[in-house]
């Protein structure tokens, strides 16, 4: 009876041990894998160009080629902020950017995120698919 339950706590050993060391290199892996994506986003800043939406914020593209993502970053005060003229300023923005880089058509990859910083900056995100 005891050689059985050291037979189960070796295997459970055992088992808690490969799990851990999976864990790890699974790990090691993302953070390499998220390197070498980040090495390859091109970053765009520029301000914005309507008179109607110039009074506030500043747009900043992560672009992506390897993979033709962007990502559409509106920023500005938080006690300033608008959504209404930051969906503007993003949709202004992709308008011109795909039209620079040779694209015709963006889809949305996902929900739009919106990030208050209390007395700092808010930022809208947008992530688009360009495509040709």
């Amino acid at each position: 009876m005891i050689s059985l339950e050291v037979e189960v706590r070796k295997l459970l050993l055992v088992f808690f041990v490969l799990t851990l060391s999976t864990m790890a290199f699974s790990q090691d892996f993302y953070y390499a894998e998220e390197t070498e994506i980040s090495s390859q986003i091109e970053i765009v800043k520029g301000e914005i160009v309507t008179d109607e939406l110039k009074k506030v914020g500043q747009v900043t593209i992560q672009y992506m080629p390897a993979y033709d993502e962007a990502r559409f970053i509106y920023s500005c005060p938080t006690p300033l902020f608008d959504q209404s003229i930051a969906m503007l300023a993003i949709k202004e923005a992709i308008s011109s950017f795909i039209k620079d880089r040779g694209y015709y058509f963006y889809t949305y990859l996902k929900q739009d995120d919106t990030r208050y910083n209390n007395d700092k900056q808010t930022t809208y995100t947008s992530y688009v698919q360009l495509l040709h």
